[in-house]
């Protein structure tokens, strides 16, 4: 959908040569780097001021890379819907997957009433946005058709963003007009790194579109699975006949419905566990019943409280 000089990827110093070894058509200079850890909203913000530099008054689809699309050519046509809608309206466009579980690891969102069609493709307002539910709520959500799973998927002209950014993140905004004054300079790196920092921890979810009322969604269904959730994982995994998903030096007896993984070369040996995930990586290991895995956001809140961070 895009030649090279318009696709950008945003970062950690770490994985940049990684990300040029798995995407050799990438353009160097179009990987930006993080300074210091944030939010998306903070990584979403300056990527968008830093494209705006070059490409004035565009449009911009914002693409999670650990995202799994199998259907490719419906995802290409409903971006461009989505690209198209955000181009000619002043709005945020989300992408909604429409639900094929009760999953507490996803936000969702609430559709209203049908506001347009670009194409074949239905556009609604969005009534409400709900946080990770418990289970039980989840399952009534994927009773009704008004909720879709948030994809983290967005598009959206840099002008409404920045003016949303003015508005309900003002910190944000003042941060990246300190961070644009300089682009080009040979301060630009120094200054972005100063004021970057002062950009607040929020997602661009909760700090920004879940507040404004200008938020459109687009449902969708093109295959799409989140890797960075355990239960997903296991669903795409190849099974034994006991139901288990194994990866690594595991030796599991008598286990069922398992996702049992050992990413550190430890050996990982299981006795008699059912629908539990077992995941041994760098220094840390996982351990969590699958039915409870929306839960592990608070053992990362913990973690961190803790003094523990490296180990996350």
């Amino acid at each position: 959908m895009f030649p090279w000089d318009r696709i950008w990827v945003f970062t950690k110093p770490a994985q940049k040569e990684d990300v040029l070894a798995h995407v050799p058509g990438l353009i160097s200079s179009n990987i930006l780097i993080e300074p210091c850890p944030k939010g998306t909203a903070a990584a979403i913000a300056w990527a968008t001021a830093r494209i705006e530099s070059l490409h004035p008054n565009n449009v911009i689809a914002v693409l999670p890379s650990d995202h799994l699309i199998e259907d490719e050519e419906e995802f290409r046509r409903v971006l461009d819907a989505g690209l198209s809608f955000a181009g000619s309206n002043p709005c945020l466009v989300t992408f909604g997957i429409r639900p094929s579980r009760a999953e507490p690891a996803y936000g969702y969102i609430e559709i209203g009433r049908l506001q347009n069609k670009v194409g074949d493709k239905d556009c609604y307002e969005v009534t409400a946005f709900h946080e990770k539910p418990d289970r039980e709520t989840a399952f009534r959500y994927i009773s009704s058709r008004a909720f879709f799973w948030n994809s983290g998927i967005f598009a959206f002209s840099s002008t409404v963003l920045f003016e949303s950014l003015k508005k309900w993140i003002p910190a944000a905004w003042e941060a990246l007009e300190r961070m644009r004054s300089f682009s080009g300079s040979m301060e630009e790196a120094s200054v972005a790194s100063r004021y970057y920092n002062l950009i607040p921890d929020d997602s661009l979810d909760k700090g920004l579109i879940e507040k404004a009322s200008n938020v459109v969604v687009f449902p969708c269904d093109f295959g799409w699975h989140d890797m960075g959730v355990w239960e997903t994982y296991y669903d795409l995994s190849a099974r034994d006949k006991d139901g288990n998903a194994v990866d690594g030096p595991v030796i599991p007896v008598e286990c069922r419905n398992c996702l049992l993984i050992s990413e550190s070369g430890i050996l990982v040996a299981a006795v008699g566990a059912e629908d539990m995930v077992i995941v041994a990586e760098g220094d840390a290991v996982l351990v969590c019943p699958r039915n409870r895995l929306g839960e592990i956001k608070q053992v990362v809140e913990k973690i961190r409280k803790e003094g523990l961070a490296e180990y996350l």
